[in-house]
């Protein structure tokens, strides 16, 4: 029997699956209820391909960053690519 795929990518993302399946899922904390204050995974999206989870993801980090100029929007993606290699032990 095979373990699932369990790989941490930094501290908001978390890549999950099986022998079928790739799962992106940010980390979150529960804000009420029984479980509150504990981390849980919200899933983002299923991708039958690593580059296409990659592409997504990358993406996302795109929008979000506060980049003003191409240059800005290169530098956090290139930061983004390292840190991307550091997590995945490329």
């Amino acid at each position: 029997m095979s373990k699932n795929l369990h790989i941490e990518l930094g501290d908001k993302y978390v890549v999950t699956g099986s022998t079928h399946d790739l799962i992106l899922n940010e980390k979150r904390i529960i804000k009420d209820g029984k479980n509150a204050g504990q981390e849980t995974l919200a899933r983002l999206g299923y991708y039958n391909k690593f580059e296409h989870l990659v592409k997504e993801l990358c993406h996302r980090e795109i929008l979000q960053s506060e980049a003003q100029s191409l240059e800005e929007l290169r530098d956090y993606i290139f930061a983004l690519g390292e840190k991307l290699s550091k997590a995945v032990e490329l």
